[in-house]
């Protein structure tokens, strides 16, 4: 009773904060610092972020890591938070941070009505910033249409793909694990071994068996374009596609199951403990808005969640943020992801 009751009132004080901010883009920062985490400040995008919202009077300083490794920063700061704000993420993480009582419920921003329908928290613990379809994708120059993968299986099932896929070492990134429930949530059975069926665990062992491990620090583009590598595809997010293709001059297919691909919804949420609780809601409210996500967007090729800064998107991510979503159970995903990892990196890899 005690806890409801302080979530009422913390609820109550969280409102009446945000019923005093200006809204969307029109929001000022005061100055006050904020610490922002973020798996998605990658490729220039937390410099951007940082220069842009200075114009706008925020102070902010970024630290971007993988999104396993950002929800265990903030597990392990639970008793003393650093930071104030966290975006990226996906629905795994979320559900988990939300599950330890490491998140602040906040009022919705006045841009939460323009997000698609669905992906808010309906509780109000984060609201939707960016769809991000999670892809196998191939040099299009290398390999046609036609002999390309149709599915993630095809890569450890069908021997001409043997070698020539990139499987990843670390395995606290959001797309990395929202690669592994894709392949492991068609395998779900309450009697296997963490909930996974003996099937599902050959997939995965054959997966590794047969794909070339990445090599640190050198992307899957870089590794594409390498005539002495042999990998041609592997993961990737959409909006690191239209990115990629430029920086590599490479020209991106990507499989298209029939069960569909994973969806990481990118969130942005406020960290129980903060102490600029104002500031960070004034940030979500400025960085949320249409005008910010459609800047967002036409700099780094995101699909907004927000439906007027959509209109922005190029036209491939419209594309292939059309590509119908895999069914995939998030909470039995949130239940047993870091025991799927951990046995995957003990019986699997090389």
């Amino acid at each position: 009773m005690k806890k409801l009751i302080a979530l009422v009132l913390s609820l109550i004080m969280v409102f009446s904060l945000s019923c005093a901010i200006a809204e969307g883009a029109d929001t000022k920062g005061t100055g006050v610092a904020l610490t922002i985490y973020t798996n998605s400040g990658s490729s220039g995008r937390a410099d951007w972020l940082t220069q842009r919202a200075a114009e706008d009077g925020f102070k902010l300083a970024i630290l971007e890591e993988g999104a396993g490794a950002v929800q265990q920063r903030i597990i392990g700061e639970a008793a003393n938070p650093i930071c104030d704000v966290v975006f990226g993420l996906n629905a795994i993480i979320w559900n988990d941070l939300i599950s330890r009582d490491l998140l602040v419920p906040y009022a919705a921003p006045s841009w939460a009505d323009e997000v698609s329908a669905g992906l808010n928290d309906p509780n109000g613990y984060y609201y939707a910033i960016v769809k991000q379809a999670i892809l196998l994708a191939y040099d299009a120059n290398q390999v046609s249409e036609a002999d390309a993968p149709k599915d993630w299986l095809d890569l450890w099932n069908d021997e001409k793909f043997y070698g020539k896929y990139e499987t990843q070492i670390k395995l606290t990134g959001g797309t990395t694990r929202n690669v592994i429930a894709g392949v492991l949530c068609r395998y779900l059975d309450p009697n296997g071994e963490l909930g996974v069926s003996e099937e599902g665990w050959k997939q995965m062992e054959l997966y590794y068996e047969h794909g070339t491990l990445a090599e640190s620090g050198v992307d899957l583009y870089a590794q594409m374009i390498n005539k002495n590598s042999p990998v041609l595809m592997g993961q990737m997010w959409s909006s690191g596609v239209t990115q990629y293709d430029a920086t590599y001059g490479v020209k991106s297919g990507v499989a298209i199951p029939e069960v569909g691909v994973p969806y990481a919804v990118e969130g942005v949420g406020i960290v129980n403990g903060t102490k600029n609780m104002e500031e960070a809601l004034r940030f979500i409210e400025w960085f949320g808005s249409a005008q910010i996500q459609g800047e967002w967007a036409e700099k780094f090729g995101t699909m907004p969640a927000n439906e007027i800064a959509a209109l922005k998107a190029d036209a491939v991510q419209q594309q292939l943020c059309a590509i119908p979503a895999q069914n995939i159970d998030w909470a039995i995903v949130a239940e047993y992801i870091d025991e799927w990892c951990e046995k995957i990196m003990l019986e699997y890899m090389p």
